[in-house]
């Protein structure tokens, strides 16, 4: 008899939870922000907010916790309860090149769930309009003929900028000096001020471009973009380099699926959504949804490449 009641408390258990699960959202969601306000992950993941409400129906809070190359909102995100209530940005940096170039309070493979992707950046080198140097090859000349003298701005250290930097630096010899900042807004004042002599990093420096304060020398991404087809990428220029690139949205371990479910439909809905392409096309970054089980493929996949890579160049922990 005993056992029977235990079997039935537990049973009735079981569908309480259920039903608590099927309930959610029953409070606000927080989404951090693993960068300074202003950047292109702050802007996109705002827009990203606002469509999450209206799906969901609950408040949906944006908190900048910049720093690390978003390793600072990772680490958090780590510790907190896996009820979907509190989910992060998760970027390139903190989620597969960071982890092998120093000792990060989180695992990437073991320590988060992956909810979607909904995005990538184009990334690039520029320099203002008056610097000795009109093309990469040009950048590359002076740098090595002005040892030391070159420092660049990035957002944050251990981001894929970072590391591609450095990784063109063991191939060409070259010292130039990396100078990280919290987001690419910050990079883009350092660089409007002087304070630095090129920057390499996301898509934030396309209005000084486009006004011609910048000169965009090459595209760390894959391809060339839409808006700049003539500016080669590295992989034109002879280099067997491309950066990668993630934006998505993920929680601690243990989120249940059914709650993960919820969030990645809303967030599918956000990427077919007019206001979510047009902050993503403004910004000239590129849609990209991964649903969860796409997305923690390719951050795994990603996580092993990037490793190799890293090892290789010499620039692992």
């Amino acid at each position: 008899m005993k056992r029977f009641l235990k079997v039935a408390v537990a049973g009735l258990c079981l569908l309480a939870g259920a039903a608590t699960a099927g309930d959610w959202p029953e409070k606000g969601i927080n989404l951090t922000v693993g960068y300074g306000a202003g950047g292109t992950t702050d802007s996109t993941a705002r827009v990203l907010a606002t469509i999450l409400e209206e799906e969901l129906g609950t408040k949906v809070t944006v908190i900048n916790k910049p720093g690390g190359g978003g390793s600072v909102a990772a680490a958090l995100a780590k510790g907190q309860k896996p009820d979907g209530y509190n989910v992060f940005t998760l970027t390139t940096g903190a989620a597969v090149l960071s982890p092998h170039t120093q000792e990060m309070p989180y695992d990437t493979l073991n320590d988060f769930t992956f909810i979607s992707q909904y995005g990538q950046w184009n990334l690039g080198i520029v320099a203002q309009k008056d610097a000795p140097y009109d093309s990469f090859e040009e950048l590359v000349a002076y740098a090595k003929a002005n040892p030391g003298e070159i420092s660049y701005a990035i957002a944050g250290t251990g981001t894929p900028q970072h590391l591609t930097m450095e990784r063109l630096a063991s191939e060409e010899g070259l010292d130039w000096k990396p100078v990280p900042f919290k987001g690419g807004a910050a990079s883009v004042t350092a660089l409007l001020g002087g304070h630095v002599d090129v920057m390499a990093g996301a898509t934030e420096w396309l209005p000084q471009v486009q006004s011609g304060d910048f000169k965009l020398l090459a595209i760390m991404t894959g391809k060339r973009m839409e808006q700049f087809p003539e500016v080669p990428t590295l992989m034109d220029l002879g280099y067997d380099i491309a950066a990668p690139s993630i934006l998505g949205i993920a929680g601690a371990k243990g989120i249940p699926a059914d709650v993960v479910a919820k969030l990645d439909a809303a967030i599918k809905v956000a990427s077919e959504s007019q206001e979510l392409k047009d902050i993503i096309s403004k910004l000239a970054m590129q849609m990209n949804y991964l649903d969860s089980a796409e997305f923690e493929a390719s951050v795994r996949e990603n996580y092993e490449t990037q490793g190799e890579i890293i090892r290789a160049a010499g620039l692992g922990k």
